[in-house]
């Protein structure tokens, strides 16, 4: 079992604090205001959870492997392809919703130095934007 990811905050008598924001600081933070276009976030290298707060309307995010990152049309490919929705997760209005940063590649690594988020080979990159006709929504972004 790997356990790379932080740990749920827990009371006196051992008891998991469902719902309550981790115990620690943020790696990073972002605003994006009216994110009617996609945006694409470079993950940290500690970077293993996600805490995202959809102001005014809802927010669709893609998990962007490296290729995609460094390609020239990464921008206009993620949450829409052609009309057709293209997202991974939904992040209903005015809620806020905690994000495990999945597993892009099985990397075999020893001994190197690195962040965990390389070392287990979880995706690089999240593309969001607000989901809606109105452009009035923001997005706040904390990584953990």
């Amino acid at each position: 079992m790997r356990l790379f990811y932080p740990a749920t905050p827990q009371g006196k008598l051992g008891e998991v604090k469902v719902g309550y924001a981790p115990a620690l600081v943020a790696l990073a933070r972002q605003n994006k205001e009216n994110a009617a276009a996609s945006s694409i976030l470079l993950l940290g290298h500690d970077t293993t959870e996600l805490e995202m707060l959809a102001i005014g309307q809802p927010v669709a995010g893609k998990w962007l492997s490296q290729a995609t990152v460094d390609s020239s049309v990464a921008g206009t490919s993620v949450i829409t392809i052609a009309g057709t929705a293209n997202y991974d997760f939904l992040v209903p209005a005015a809620e806020m919703r905690r994000v495990v940063v999945p597993i892009a590649t099985n990397v075999q690594t020893e001994g190197s130095v690195m962040g965990v988020n390389r070392k287990f080979g979880l995706y690089p990159a999240v593309a969001f934007k607000t989901v809606g006709a109105a452009v009035v929504g923001s997005i706040l972004t904390a990584q953990f």
